[in-house]
């Protein structure tokens, strides 16, 4: 890389383009609404608070299709 070269000149032109839209993203940032932590905040409680019993009734559940499935599933060497 010469002196006289940017970094933008090795880009792609779709590159170049994002680092305009990142660009404009950066200079101009969103509003954050007062209510949004407490919400986001409250998803996580309750999806942390379910997250163990769903993962326990998918257990059972993949364990009993397992059983069933040994249950009824034909004998070897029987035809």
């Amino acid at each position: 890389m010469n002196a006289g070269d940017s970094p933008a000149e090795d880009l792609s032109p779709a590159e170049r383009r994002l680092t305009e839209h990142l660009e404009l993203l950066r200079a101009s940032s969103p509003a954050v609404s007062p209510g949004l932590v407490p919400r986001v905040i409250r998803g996580v409680r309750w999806q942390r608070a379910i997250r163990d019993p769903l993962v326990l009734v998918g257990a059972v559940a993949a364990a009993v299709a397992e059983g069933l499935s040994l249950l009824f599933k034909p004998p070897v060497g029987r035809s």
